[in-house]
């Protein structure tokens, strides 16, 4: 049971976990919804640059090619650098809220069984942290395959374009 000093009745306790729980669960939706949209844009982004190399690449002068490709895979790559620090702010938000959550649950018994006895005997050792969300480790994977996406596709397009295998 929690001091008398820091104590919440339960009713508060119960309103006060439920937010930071709600605010989790915010947080984890707003982490796939950026993740969702940023790597569209980055799909958009790379169809636009096989397009261009597809139906263009002989058109278009050599130098200006390259320099539109180039500007194409820049421009992913600051979306991916942006996706991974977003994901890595939300993880740490999330966690942020995941153990505050367990640690006021682990002051009130009623509470302490929403989050099992094992999570809250570790949420009661004064130096407890959360983990770095897992979900949110598993967001990175594609934002990596995109980044190197864009660097290996402007890669081939450049040695392609310079042995003038594919320009005219």
């Amino acid at each position: 049971m929690p001091d008398a000093k820091d104590a919440l009745s339960l009713d508060k306790a119960i309103e006060v976990f439920k937010f930071y729980e709600e605010a989790a669960e915010k947080t984890k939706g707003h982490a796939w919804s950026q993740t969702t949209w940023i790597l569209t844009l980055n799909a958009g982004i790379l169809a636009f640059s096989l397009n261009l190399f597809a139906a263009y690449s002989s058109k278009i002068p050599f130098g200006a090619f390259l320099v539109i490709e180039w500007i194409s895979c820049i421009a992913g790559l600051a979306l991916c650098g942006l996706l991974f620090f977003v994901i890595r702010e939300l993880g740490v938000h999330i966690a942020n809220y995941w153990e505050t959550a367990n640690k006021l649950a682990a002051k009130y018994a009623p509470l302490s069984e929403l989050i099992g006895e094992e999570t809250a005997a570790k949420a009661r050792i004064p130096t407890y942290r959360e983990k770095f969300p897992k979900f949110c480790t598993r967001l990175m994977l594609p934002v990596a395959l995109f980044t190197a996406a864009h660097v290996v596709w402007a890669i081939v397009v450049t040695v392609l374009m310079s042995c003038g295998s594919l320009a005219k």
